[in-house]
């Protein structure tokens, strides 16, 4: 077995919000995505059940069109609903666990990097995992590691002057890349 590497992380506030506010974005890409195709075919049904196309000539289709739009225009409000409830509830736990951080003594996180594991520890928790249960996704410039399911996001300000580097090579190394 080799030696194991040790890397703190300092916590900063103003890193931990951008980095959870970016998960959060991230995390609701795909129901952003689903969005605009609904209302794609909520514009689609309004036409077809509310313009006079006379070159179509529905008939009594178009009632369908009619009540098919209102459903799409429900399920709009419904995702936007989600989306702002969701928004407003990830925010303020975002706040409350940045008030929480702030008030413990041990605002230091510490990542040690094993060639059969690696451990992260947080004032609140420690979660050690094996590489195999272990995978991870760059996006922009910030690494999503999730561990058993736990997702953790790093950037490069977070660490200091090369341990990044380290990092990210072990995480290279060992881990898979998330599809």
């Amino acid at each position: 077995m080799g030696e194991s590497i040790k890397l703190q992380l300092y916590f900063n506030e103003n890193i931990e919000r951008e980095n959870q506010k970016f998960f959060f974005q991230y995390t609701w890409k795909k129901h952003l995505g689903e969005l605009k195709k609904v209302i794609l075919y909520t514009i689609l049904f309004l036409s077809l059940g509310f313009l006079p196309l006379k070159s179509l000539n529905l008939g009594p289709v178009t009632v369908i069109f009619k009540y098919g739009s209102f459903l799409f225009i429900g399920y709009i409000t419904l995702l936007l609903y989600q989306y702002f409830i969701a928004k407003n509830k990830t925010f303020n736990l975002i706040e409350e666990q940045i008030e929480n951080l702030r008030r413990t003594h041990d605002e230091i996180s510490f990542i040690t990097l094993h060639q059969d594991s690696i451990t992260v520890k947080n004032p609140f928790s420690t979660i050690n995992c094996v590489w195999e249960k272990t995978n991870y996704k760059i996006v922009d410039q910030y690494l999503i590691l999730n561990i058993q399911n736990i997702n953790f996001i790093f950037t490069k300000s977070e660490f200091k002057e090369n341990e990044y580097q380290i990092f990210l090579d072990f995480i290279l190394q060992y881990s898979k890349k998330a599809s």
